[in-house]
Formats: structure tokens, C-alpha cells, sequence
């Protein structure tokens, strides 16, 4: 111990309690090897030079903390930028390939609607054929029937002419089969 500690450590007390202080210091330090007083003056001494290292053990722990934390520091900021830059790739990665299938999606559906276009034009020629269709066949369904009807009309009228014809003719017959069998009678007769 220093002179400045042992000062302190005798500080308030009586001259009598520093000299036994100072005699029990003395037979400590000084005797056989073995003795408890030397052992626990060695063992106060070790405890000394531990608690005297402490404060250098701690600086070289902290340094030692300090060099690992920015080793972890280092690595994690390697890690980080290592797994930005990965998912950087990716997401330009994702990017392109969103903005090709859009493009792609774009351009088909141009074709798409384009081809809808077309068929719309054809839906509606197809629309204006079919009606017109449909109209000529209405008046063609018109006009046979009017031919029907006239037909019809004709037929009966020929049937009415032949029926007088035949009619006539029978009655013509008739009176001619008559007017002969008459004038055969009138030779058989006489």
C-alpha cells in the first residue's frame, strides 16, 4: 500500500490506533511464509493486482467488444447490401417482366380488338344481308302468294270454262247424238 493509502486509512483515528494499525500491518507482511497474516496479505496482494488489471481488462474487452461489433457491423452491412442488391435484381427483374407482359397484354389486346372490329364490320354486312333476305323473301312470299292467288283464281276460272265446255259440248254431243238418232229413226221408220 502507498503511503497516501494508508494515510486515508488512518484518517480520524487516534495516534495509539495508527501505531496497532501500523504494527498488525507490519507482523502481517513481515513473518514465516505460511503463517495466516502472510497468506492473507498474499491473497489481499492477488485481489490487488486482479482489481488493479480490472480497469485494463475492461478497456481490452471493450476494444475487443468494439472490434467484434464493428466486425458484426461490417458483415451485417455486407448481409444487408448483399440482400439489397439481390433484392434490387429481382425487383428490376419483376419490374421488366410486369412491363414486357403489359406490353405483351397491351398488344394483344389491340389485336383482340382490332379482330372486333373486324367482326363487328362483318356482323353488320351479315345483319344488312339478312335483312335484306328476310325483306325479299317477304316480298317474294307476297308475290307467290298474290301468284298463288292468281293461280288459283286462273285455275278456277279455267275449271269453270272447262266445266261449260264439257257441258257444252256434252249438251252438243248430246243434241247431235239426239239430231242423229233422230234422223235414223225417221230413215228407219220409213
Amino acid at each position: 500500500m502507498d503511503k497516501d493509502d494508508l494515510a486515508v486509512l488512518c484518517t480520524c483515528m487516534t495516534k495509539d490506533e495508527v501505531d496497532r494499525l501500523h504494527r498488525l500491518l507490519h507482523e502481517w507482511s513481515v513473518g514465516p511464509e505460511d503463517n495466516f497474516p502472510v497468506q492473507l496479505a498474499l491473497l489481499t496482494k492477488a485481489q490487488w493486482r486482479i482489481a488493479a488489471s480490472l480497469p485494463r481488462s475492461m478497456e481490452d474487452s471493450r476494444k475487443l467488444i468494439e472490434l467484434n461489433l464493428a466486425e458484426y457491423r461490417r458483415q451485417t452491412k455486407a448481409v444487408t447490401d448483399g440482400f439489397s442488391s439481390a433484392a434490387q435484381i429481382q425487383t428490376d427483374e419483376l419490374k421488366n417482366a410486369l412491363e414486357l407482359h403489359a406490353k405483351i397484354t397491351q398488344l394483344t389486346a389491340e389485336k383482340i380488338q382490332v379482330r372486333l372490329n373486324d367482326a363487328e364490320a362483318v356482323a353488320r354486312r351479315v345483319k344488312n344481308l339478312m335483312e335484306t333476305a328476310a325483306s325479299d323473301w317477304n316480298d317474294i312470299k307476297a308475290s307467290t302468294i298474290t301468284e298463288c292467288h292468281r293461280l288459283q283464281q286462273v285455275s278456277n276460272d279455267l275449271q269453270d270454262r272447262f266445266a261449260w265446255r264439257v257441258l257444252l259440248r256434252s249438251a252438243a254431243v248430246f243434241l247431235l247424238a239426239l239430231g242423229y238418232g233422230i234422223i235414223i229413226g225417221h230413215y228407219w221408220t220409213r
